[in-house]
């Protein structure tokens, strides 16, 4: 919903007082009480538990009311029973709905989020790239696309096993994510290499962020007694292109020659 969260709980509250209204005024042995379960239903799924919880207690007391003030002849006991069970009802509601909202967030970040690292994963980037090339393509914006290669990787795996190269890509991923902007997207696409979005972001600028990158990269292994280095490979495209492929495939071939050309460095290009 493009509300924002109080504007739909202040609307859940209106819509509860005015089912209540018409409850009272319905003059028929007619119960509302499943009426009251749209608001509690839309304020639940789109603003929260609490939220929920709280109207499904004003949604008990509101049917109370209409049914103590409208309905005399019911007894004070056998009313306040009923609103127990339908309050019960209300809030068994909010937790089953809460309860498949939080699996299906879980089921979500599972699908883009790599296990290993909590980074984005190779699927879930892609996605992005292809929404921010379309964006900088349509506004006439840049963007820089970043490769990054872990050196000598398989050897640290070799000598001192994956439980340390599994430390390793956690340290990359946690040293590039505190370094960079909230707008940028740091991804792992598998084994030892990862991908870097800047969007909107010129030729001077994501230099910067590069050589900056590169070199909290290199402390970090050191400090942490890693003996790797870092082959980057990256582009600033002035206009971005239609293939998301071909973008992946020209930065990859930039960190390649990084690699080919000694390792542990560098290759940045504007097109």
């Amino acid at each position: 919903m493009s509300l924002s969260k109080p504007k739909i709980f202040t609307i859940g509250i209106l819509t509860v007082l005015v089912i209540g209204l018409i409850d009272y005024l319905i003059t028929i042995d007619i119960s509302l009480s499943i009426c009251y379960l749209i608001p509690i239903f839309i304020v639940t799924r789109y603003v929260s538990r609490t939220p929920g919880v709280l109207l499904s207690i004003v949604s008990g007391i509101i049917w109370y009311l209409a049914e103590y003030i409208a309905k005399t002849d019911l007894s004070i006991l056998l009313l306040t029973w009923n609103t127990l069970v339908i309050l019960t009802v209300f809030l068994i509601v909010v937790y089953l709905l809460s309860a498949l909202k939080d699996a299906y967030e879980r089921e979500k970040d599972l699908a883009r989020i790599d296990g290993l690292t909590q980074i984005y994963n190779r699927r879930y980037f892609l996605e992005i790239l292809r929404v921010e090339s379309k964006r900088a393509l349509r506004y006439q914006r840049c963007l820089t696309l970043v490769y990054i290669d872990v050196d000598n990787f398989k050897r640290v795996n070799d000598d001192f096993g994956h439980v340390r190269g599994d430390e390793l890509l956690c340290l990359i991923a946690d040293t590039v994510c505190n370094s960079l902007r909230e707008t940028d997207i740091f991804a792992r696409l598998g084994g030892d290499e990862f991908a870097l979005l800047l969007p909107e972001t010129d030729y001077q600028p994501a230099e910067l962020v590069l050589q900056r990158t590169q070199k909290k990269l290199t402390q970090a292994a050191q400090d942490n007694s890693f003996d790797v280095g870092f082959s980057m490979g990256a582009i600033t495209f002035l206009k971005s292109p239609d293939s998301v492929d071909y973008m992946l495939e020209q930065v990859d071939n930039l960190m390649y020659q990084v690699k080919n050309s000694g390792k542990d460095g560098l290759k940045h290009q504007l097109v």
